[in-house]
């Protein structure tokens, strides 16, 4: 009697161990505006980094042309997202919507009537959306921005000029300096997901 137990409390142990450790299916769609100077890699930097998590498997449609249905055209509408996600195989939807990716010059600091701080910016920003498709309910929602300083030049009063040619980004820098800001981001939002993963 005592080595039935046993054996069947051994076999439920290895059952929860096995389902424990089955990668649970995440849903990756990345819209990410075009660049003038190259392509954007976020995507596959998130697809990548995310792929290392033994907790998770990556699923990506945009990889997959002609297996799955479009991406929703209403990406706020939560019902379609989680028919959409449901009907991938997921267990969670994760959306980023990359809205802005661009320079910017900013004046960053001001001393009236004695000089100035000039900065050229590389940003890049939008939303993240995750998803518990079991659940159905949205884990986060909310805007993200990143930024890497490209140049900076302090000016005196009198000359306060945001078309300084020290500003400038030259256009062989343009495409290391967004994929290091990618990269960045990347690494963030990686994070977050992480830790809000493992709480479902």
């Amino acid at each position: 009697m005592l080595r039935s137990f046993l054996l069947i409390a051994a076999i439920a142990i290895g059952v929860s161990s096995v389902q424990a450790g089955t990668p649970r299916p995440l849903v990756l769609q990345v819209d990410q505006v075009p660049l003038a100077w190259g392509d954007g890699s976020l995507a596959e930097k998130l697809t990548v980094s995310l792929s290392r998590d033994p907790e998770l498997r990556i699923i990506v449609p945009q990889t997959q042309a002609g297996l799955f249905r479009a991406f929703p055209a209403d990406r706020t509408n939560f019902d379609s997202l989680l028919s959409w996600g449901a009907e991938i195989g997921g267990r969670f939807l994760l959306t980023i919507d990359v809205r802005r990716e661009g320079l910017e010059c900013r004046k960053t600091f001001s001393v009236p009537l004695l000089f100035h701080r000039w900065e050229t910016l590389a940003v890049i920003s939008g939303e993240i959306r995750l998803m518990d498709l079991q659940k159905r309910r949205v884990i986060l929602a909310e805007p993200f921005e990143e930024k890497v300083t490209a140049a900076r030049q302090f000016q005196s009063s009198a000359e306060d000029n945001a078309h300084d040619p020290t500003l400038h980004v030259s256009a062989s820098d343009k495409q290391e300096l967004f994929d290091s800001l990618e990269s960045r981001l990347a690494e963030r939002l990686i994070k977050r997901i992480g830790r809000l993963t493992r709480g479902y």
